[in-house]
């Protein structure tokens, strides 16, 4: 009796065990299976995103379907259990962490690399260099002409432009550039769609300043990371004339460029072994080759170790 009782005990133990997600516990989304195919992420940092997943997809032959959006669209997407997994270039706020705590989830979030945001000019316009203090004053309107950078500046009017609105660009000007003040959002300062379309418009416009992540300005065929495309100028940032430099690598790596993002990877997967927790994994872990990736695309990897070695800057 006692050992058929056992051996019943064993197999109904087995059985229940075996209807249980591997390596993790039970998903409290009913429509994990579909939720669990999708990412999303902030339009800025499509591209290094893309070839994250295309690297990751060729190892596992494991699929995820991203989705681009504004960062905030993004993050919501997390708290309405639409994805568990986020790319953005900001941390959960301490109010959107106790929501997806009270969804009975466990946020996990890593930085996963370091993005220079690049001013860029039109190849014609022959000033470069832009001082931190000038370029708040820009944000906030109070300084609206050339003429008032450089006396002898044979243009005008300073167009700034952004991509969409909504996107981390923005936000990175108005919390990381102006500590919190108020941005101008009128007049000379406008907002395209994509940041493709922010490089265009410089390209098209001789008075135009635009504002991008480094990451879609990076030569792919120079893997030093010390060329950018030569469609546009990208300008030297700094204090003071003296320490203005380029989102380079190096002075992304040594905390010389003055606009410098994190990006984020935000995590919600209930199932340790399912995609998105690996994929999330692949990205930040330094023993993975998504940390390799980030700093063959110009960015600076969070957790993977780097020499820096000279280079020759034409």
């Amino acid at each position: 009796m006692n050992k058929r009782f056992n051996i019943l005990t064993i197999v109904g133990l087995t059985l229940i065990i075996g209807l249980l997600p591997s390596c993790g516990g039970k998903p409290t989304n009913t429509n994990y299976d579909e939720t669990a195919k999708l990412f999303a992420a902030d339009k800025s940092i499509s591209p290094v995103m893309d070839e994250a997943f295309n690297c990751f997809y060729n190892k596992t032959q494991r699929q995820l379907y991203p989705l681009y959006m504004s960062e905030q669209e993004a993050i919501d997407s997390l708290l309405e259990l639409k994805v568990y997994l986020v790319f953005t270039t900001r941390k959960l706020t301490t109010n959107e962490e106790n929501i997806i705590r009270n969804q009975q989830h466990n946020p996990r979030q890593q930085p996963l690399a370091y993005d220079g945001m690049a001013l860029i000019v039109n190849r014609d316009n022959p000033d470069t260099l832009m001082l931190v203090d000038n370029f708040k004053k820009i944000l906030k309107g109070d300084i609206t002409t050339w003429r008032e950078l450089y006396p002898e500046s044979k243009l005008d009017t300073i167009r700034l432009v952004f991509d969409m609105p909504q996107a981390a660009t923005v936000r990175f000007c108005t919390d990381s550039i102006l500590g919190g003040e108020k941005m101008k959002t009128s007049g000379n300062i406008r907002a395209v769609d994509t940041a493709p379309d922010v490089i265009n418009y410089v390209e098209n416009h001789k008075d135009a300043i635009g504002i991008v992540g480094s990451i879609w300005l990076n030569d792919q065929r120079d893997t030093t990371n010390v060329t950018f495309k030569r469609n546009v100028t990208v300008m030297r940032v700094g204090t003071t004339p003296l320490n203005a430099v380029k989102p380079y690598q190096y002075y992304l790596a040594t905390g010389e460029y003055p606009f410098i993002r994190t990006i984020w990877g935000i995590c919600t997967d209930p199932r340790n072994s399912g995609t998105p927790r690996r994929f999330f994994n692949f990205c930040w872990n330094p023993g993975e080759e998504g940390q390799l990736l980030f700093g063959r695309a110009g960015l600076f990897p969070a957790w993977r170790e780097y020499s820096l070695r000279d280079v020759v800057v034409k």
